[in-house]
């Protein structure tokens, strides 16, 4: 169930930048990889990763757990702001080149308030 206010209502731009609508809305992605840990260790692999993630200005919301092998979060702007479909393609392409990630998946483009999520 989203809780998105309705779109077609008319409001102000203040209200429109406190509900995130409109031209004030953030859109980001979610993402899982998967780390081989014979070539890098957990710790390490989300350190690199963490590395990257700051250099570009965005900002990434998740983890995974030491005695896995999986990456899950989302990724964002860090300042606010959306990412782009370019940004998405960028990210998969530095996963992809990566010897130490086995596999890969993003989500598509979503709003970060209001979703979709996964329920």
């Amino acid at each position: 169930m989203t809780l998105q206010p309705a779109p077609h209502k008319k409001r102000s731009r203040r209200l429109r930048k406190k509900l995130h609508l409109g031209e004030f809305q953030e859109l980001g992605f979610t993402l899982t990889f998967s780390v081989n840990l014979q070539q890098k260790s957990f710790d390490d692999a989300l350190d690199d990763w963490i590395d990257y993630v700051e250099s570009q200005g965005w900002g990434f919301y998740g983890g995974g757990d030491v005695t896995g092998n999986e990456i899950e979060g989302v990724l964002c702007q860090y300042d606010g702001g959306s990412l782009t479909e370019s940004d998405r393609e960028l990210v998969a392409y530095q996963l992809a080149i990566q010897p130490w990630v086995t596999a890969h998946h993003l989500a598509p483009l979503s709003d970060l308030w209001y979703g979709p999520w996964e329920e």
